[in-house]
């Protein structure tokens, strides 16, 4: 696993939240995994109806995200803003947006737990926000694995699903579907419907 994705999920399943996560990169496996989390542990069931929110960024402008985030929770002790796609943000990249989120994370609401799945790219260090970003953040940046990395990440996600896998399975999973880690991760969990606890993935079965 991605060294900063384990240590923010890390801090996820001691209950530490932080204010503010952005989350961007090519890689969007790890993006999703992280959103998701939160969206399923950083409140119990009954309090997700009124607090917890996630909308798609070319839905919504800067202020309309921050009018959720100013929000303070009902019944609950934090809220959580989640915000799928958001380098699709109408006016993240204009200077309004960009102040708008810039004053934001420099004084954010501490019962807000707002999260940025900026995919595909990364904000531009050149601007004063993708300057400061990490710094205001919790951020990371996700990027594609190296194809040296790929066996240990199918060898780690068996493991996770209680399986195995030997060196025929892993070569042919690296192979054929090479470093989407999205769709590595979609076809083990295809195959391992199938299979039995503790069972051993073979290049056979793979294929």
């Amino acid at each position: 696993m991605d060294s900063a994705a384990k240590e923010i999920l890390g801090e996820l399943k001691k209950k530490n939240f932080a204010p503010v996560y952005v989350l961007q990169g090519e890689e969007t496996y790890y993006i999703d995994l992280i959103a998701s989390y939160i969206e399923d542990h950083a409140l119990s069931e009954g309090e997700r109806g009124f607090n917890q929110v996630v909308v798609y960024g070319k839905d919504a402008p800067m202020h309309v995200i921050l009018t959720h985030a100013k929000r303070y929770p009902m019944m609950s002790d934090k809220q959580v803003v989640v915000v799928r796609e958001a380098q699709d943000i109408p006016d993240l990249n204009k200077e309004s947006g960009s102040k708008l989120l810039l004053d934001y994370i420099a004084k954010p609401v501490e019962s807000t737990i707002l999260v940025l799945c900026h995919k595909h790219k990364t904000f531009d260090k050149r601007r004063e926000l993708g300057k400061r970003i990490e710094k205001l953040t919790k951020a990371a940046t996700f990027k594609r694995p190296y194809e040296s990395q790929l066996p240990t990440f199918v060898n780690e996600y068996a493991k996770e699903k209680g399986l195995s896998i030997d060196e025929s399975g892993i070569r042919v999973f690296c192979e054929y579907i090479g470093n989407d880690l999205k769709r590595l991760a979609n076809e083990m969990d295809k195959l391992s419907i199938s299979l039995s606890k503790g069972e051993t993935i073979t290049g056979e079965k793979v294929m």
